[in-house]
């Protein structure tokens, strides 16, 4: 398999990590990209934009990321991750599983188009808008949602779970694990919130103690974004 996507974690470092996670080896093909305005998101990106134009991207509506699976293309961030994670039992045991495994993963894309939607404003009182955002939007979603999933666990008797669901980690767990330590500026302030919710507390560090993500992260390219 062949993963395209740019010079950097973005949309694609979720799929980077379940091919960690499942010890799967790919081709990780990078478009160089160098950002010059991140404000106007002014980037040069010669050889992608060549590709574009030359017509080699049409299988994946010129956009990336994508997936080649044998000589066919799957695109769309989400449904890549999805593919992978069935592919390497990552959606849970039954079908029920897997949609809760789906809402999780949908609950936190919310977080982040909440989060992202005030970054990119231009209003003069953006820093404390994020960071009324934090503490008066994000806090109390996170304690919703950890109180969900730790009911979920309880009433399985999974009372010391490592994961979602007890032992077993999901595409749910490594999406939580990235929301919480690669998706945000700061990282101070996310990981303050942490603090209070400890079911996902414990899934964060679950994650991060596998030895496949120990290793990704520490010999993953540094990359602008």
């Amino acid at each position: 398999m062949k993963l395209v996507y740019f010079n950097g974690r973005g949309l694609a470092e979720t799929t980077r990590v379940i091919f960690a996670v499942a010890g799967q080896e790919y081709e990780d093909f990078r478009y160089p990209l160098t950002v010059l305005d991140w404000s106007t998101f002014k980037m040069i990106r010669d050889e992608f934009d060549n590709d574009k134009k030359a017509g080699k991207l049409k299988k994946s509506m010129d956009k990336l990321p994508r997936l080649e699976v044998d000589d066919q293309v799957i695109f769309q961030s989400k449904a890549i991750e999805r593919f992978l994670a069935n592919k390497f039992g990552l959606m849970g045991n039954t079908p029920l599983e897997a949609a809760f495994i789906d809402s999780i993963c949908e609950t936190i894309r919310d977080f982040k188009d909440s989060y992202l939607k005030l970054k990119n404003t231009a209003s003069e009182n953006k820093n404390n808008v994020i960071q009324s955002y934090f503490s008066e939007t994000l806090s109390p979603q996170l304690a919703i949602l950890n109180g969900i999933i730790t009911a979920r666990q309880v009433s399985n008797n999974n009372f010391t779970s490592k994961y979602v669901f007890g032992n077993i980690i999901s595409l749910a767990d490594i999406v939580i694990f990235l929301f919480f330590t690669d998706f945000f500026d700061n990282k101070e302030e996310i990981l303050n919130l942490l603090q209070n919710v400890e079911t996902l507390k414990t899934i964060v560090n679950n994650v991060g103690a596998l030895d496949s993500v120990i290793n990704w992260l520490a010999n993953r390219p540094e990359t602008p974004f």
